[in-house]
């Protein structure tokens, strides 16, 4: 490892050496254990008095409107630490702050945080918040790893943000291919929010991909509509035009409610044949518990679920998913269904203590270096490498809903790459 001192600090990396050797010792008599897609990285925690300690910092909101879902992604590396605790001899601690789900509070929260010196840092739940952190986690050159995260900007410029979690221009490109290659449509619409910035990645994406599988045309989308929020009148004008146009396949980036709406005037309608394409927000509890009111309706979102893997083509239910999912009802109770956003904050860890094994250092320059020659390593939500942007490089799978739970519908033949923001910014002129 690549830390300086002198007196107790050279006693401790000696402690360290030894610790190390025994620990790998423990490793190799463990290799045949069922759970061993990680075997040859990581080392699990040790009954060793003493070791010498590094620290992966966590930034995630504990409070506010991100609350929820920055709770989940803690219960996953928390979890994660608790089973992977030791890399290299070194016991891996974790410091975490809380940022409210505020932009000024994570700007506070990560200068702290940075203040304790992590080796990398987890963070966070929330687009704004992970923006926020971002340029001070550029200068403070510490790897980190957002587990869901989406917007470009956050990775993009900076040698040390990473992201777990696909962009939404990567699952508007596999949402795509779904519906031109699977569903072999040519009367695809699509309706959208006014002013909705949001879903405009997820969008464009989409469009880019319907161009680049038709030999450059979009002509396989036939209607294009946008509503204001909460307005029946408009939303059932839309529907109309999707009716005169037959169309067959509908990308609608809404919300639970407003597509509860929409379901409702297409079941009076009797226009229930169409396929309904969304965002990952179709995969949350509320959006599911809402689609308990339209059974004939047919919904297709990316969704990575560590939980069903019906689909044959399917190989993202890895051993370390096996693992996961023991793991996390041995600690947290069989009444407690993890999240997706669980098993990404579990992966960011994962991913994190292999950087710092593979890279013999504790420098972060070492450990981005890592993190960047990363190929198809396997961790609960599928394989993971990364693009020099920090982006995370992998097949899109899309899930439906079946017996009131996300199952896993179609897996992309190809690894969807993350668009630029120039890209993104170029496509919109051209629409």
């Amino acid at each position: 490892m690549d830390r300086k001192g002198t007196g107790s600090e050279k006693k401790r990396i000696r402690a360290g050496v030894v610790i190390s050797l025994i620990a790998s010792m423990v490793f190799m008599l463990s290799s045949c254990t069922t759970y061993n897609s990680f075997k040859g990285t990581f080392i699990d925690k040790t009954n060793d008095e003493v070791e010498p300690t590094i620290t992966i910092g966590v930034f995630e909101p504990q409070t506010g409107r991100n609350e929820q879902k920055g709770k989940e992604e803690l219960k996953g590396i928390e979890l994660a630490n608790s089973i992977y605790n030791n890399v290299d001899g070194y016991k891996v601690v974790l410091s975490k702050v809380d940022t409210q789900s505020s932009v000024s509070a994570t700007e506070t929260a990560v200068s702290g945080l940075i203040e304790m010196n992590p080796v990398a840092i987890i963070g966070s739940a929330g687009e704004a918040t992970s923006l926020a952190a971002s340029e001070i986690i550029e200068e403070a050159k510490i790897p980190t790893i957002t587990p869901s995260a989406t917007n470009p900007l956050i990775t993009q410029g900076n040698e040390y943000y990473f992201r777990a979690s696909i962009t939404e221009s990567q699952m508007g490109q596999g949402l795509a291919e779904y519906a031109c290659e699977e569903l072999k449509s040519e009367k695809i619409g699509i309706l959208s929010l006014k002013n909705d910035s949001s879903v405009a990645a997820i969008i464009d994406g989409f469009e880019s991909k319907v161009k680049k599988l038709n030999d450059g045309s979009s002509s396989s989308i036939i209607a294009r509509a946008e509503i204001s929020p909460n307005n029946t009148k408009e939303m059932q004008d839309a529907v109309m035009l999707f009716r005169l146009k037959t169309v067959k396949v509908l990308f609608a980036p809404l919300g639970a409610e407003d597509m509860d709406k929409l379901f409702s005037i297409i079941e009076e309608k009797d226009m229930t044949d169409i396929v309904f394409l969304g965002n990952r927000s179709w995969g949350d509890e509320a959006f599911i518990n809402m689609m308990s009111n339209h059974p004939n309706i047919k919904v297709v979102f990316p969704y990575e679920t560590v939980l069903s893997g019906t689909n044959s083509t399917s190989d993202a239910i890895t051993q370390e998913a096996q693992r996961f999912q023991i793991e996390y009802a041995g600690r947290y109770g069989n009444d407690d269904i993890p999240t997706y956003n669980a098993a990404l904050g579990y992966d960011s860890y994962l991913l994190l203590i292999n950087a710092i094994h593979t890279a013999k250092s504790l420098e972060g320059e070492d450990v981005r270096a890592a993190l960047l020659d990363l190929q198809g390593l396997k961790c609960s939500t599928g394989e993971f490498s990364f693009d020099q942007n920090g982006n995370v490089v992998r097949s899109v799978t899309l899930s439906t809903i079946k017996d009131n739970k996300p199952v896993t519908e179609y897996v992309c033949e190809g690894e969807a790459k993350a668009t630029k923001l120039e890209e993104v910014e170029e496509q919109q002129k051209e629409n």
